[in-house]
């Protein structure tokens, strides 16, 4: 289901021809100090990693994958990447949506959590006050309230914040042409009768 290497170019051009698009991390360190990965002159993303002949787990949640030392080179604009430089990627999506699409495998609650903080990433906040006088709740909740990009957009739209609704609505049971008539005291028999749709009701409706 994951791979982060090279697939063989003659038995799957196809997807060769997207990892080597899409997946391959730009060369770095001495080669490229003025990459993104690089903080402090240091390999934030720890590529190139280590060959690998099997996929181990590791204590920090994240799997590390096979990566095999083989004969499988991609030469672009004098870099070599080999299996070394591979982001883990799913082959099944990355031919379904042909863009740059890192998938790894979720193992332990810390990954989980780290998913989750990215997708509403922001700058954390915390509010904390200790004292013997009475608390003002609005205002710490003011104090301590983060709003997100998501939750910013949802209220510029102003959309529904919440919405209630009954799973189970009522319906009045009647037998057949035995259901309530509503109509005015001067109104005679045949006038109600002759009124349209006097014979539909909610039920059967």
């Amino acid at each position: 289901m994951i791979s982060a290497q090279l697939p063989d170019p003659q038995l799957q051009p196809l997807l060769y021809a997207k990892v080597t698009k899409y997946m391959l991390h730009s060369p770095c360190g001495a080669d490229n100090p003025q990459a993104k990965c690089m903080v402090n002159r240091k390999y934030s993303k720890h590529f190139p990693k280590k060959y690998r002949e099997r996929t181990d787990w590791a204590e920090d949640s994240y799997p590390l994958y096979a990566r095999p030392e083989n004969s499988l080179v991609f030469e672009h604009n004098r870099a070599r990447f080999t299996n070394q430089y591979v982001v883990p990627y799913c082959p099944q999506l990355l031919l379904l949506f042909d863009c740059y699409l890192n998938v790894e495998i979720s193992t332990r609650l810390e990954t989980v959590k780290y998913l989750s903080k990215y997708i509403y990433k922001g700058p954390d906040r915390a509010t904390m006050e200790i004292s013997g006088r009475m608390q003002d709740e609005i205002k710490a909740h003011l104090d301590g309230h983060f709003i997100g990009p998501t939750k910013a957009c949802w209220k510029i739209f102003e959309f529904n914040m919440h919405r209630e609704s009954l799973a189970v609505q009522c319906l009045p049971i009647h037998l057949p042409n035995e259901h309530h008539v509503n109509f005015h005291a001067h109104q005679t028999v045949n006038e109600v009768l002759a009124r349209q749709n006097v014979e539909k009701t909610q039920l059967t409706t």
